[in-house]
C-alpha cells in the first residue's frame, strides 16, 4: 500500500539509501477515557503517519496526509548535532519507539514492527537497528 508513496519520497527527495526509511507516528497520547458498564472509550489525539529517514547527517520526518492517499505534505530535518540524546527501545509486540531530547524539548515517535502488505518495514526496521539508526552522538 505504502511502496507508491515510497518510491515518490526517494525520487522527490533525492534519498540514497532506501533502506534507511521507516514508517511511524508519533506517541499517541490520551486526552480522556470514559468508563461504562461492560466497555470502555477512549480519545487518543489526532493520529499523524510519517516516513522517517536516518543517514549520518540526521534524521528526516516526512508527514503523511491521511486524507490523500498517504501523500507527502513536507519535511522536517533534526541534524545528529541538535539532538542531546537518542534513544532507541524494543517493544515487546507490535511497535518500538525512538526517543529524541533536543535542547528545548523531547520528540517520541512509535515505530511500527511491521506493516501488513509492506515488507520492506520489517526488513528497513531490522537494518536501521543493525546499523544503530546511523546515530553518531
Amino acid at each position: 500500500m505504502l511502496e507508491e508513496q515510497l518510491k515518490e519520497l526517494i525520487e522527490k527527495f533525492g534519498l540514497k539509501d532506501e533502506k534507511a526509511i521507516t514508517f511511524g507516528h508519533p506517541k499517541m497520547k490520551m486526552k480522556w477515557i470514559l468508563p461504562l458498564p461492560g466497555i470502555t472509550v477512549y480519545s487518543f489525539e489526532q493520529f499523524q503517519p510519517f516516513f522517517i529517514y536516518f543517514d549520518k547527517d540526521g534524521i528526516s520526518f516526512f508527514p503523511l496526509d491521511l486524507n490523500n492517499k498517504y501523500s507527502i505534505i513536507g519535511k522536517t530535518f533534526i541534524a545528529w548535532s541538535d539532538l542531546k540524546s537518542f534513544n532507541f527501545k524494543k517493544g515487546l509486540i507490535m511497535e518500538d519507539e525512538i526517543q529524541l531530547q533536543l535542547e528545548n524539548g523531547k520528540i517520541e515517535m512509535k515505530i511500527p514492527k511491521a506493516k501488513a502488505m509492506n515488507q520492506w518495514v520489517k526488513v528497513n526496521n531490522d537494518y536501521l537497528i543493525e546499523h544503530n539508526h546511523f546515530c553518531n552522538i
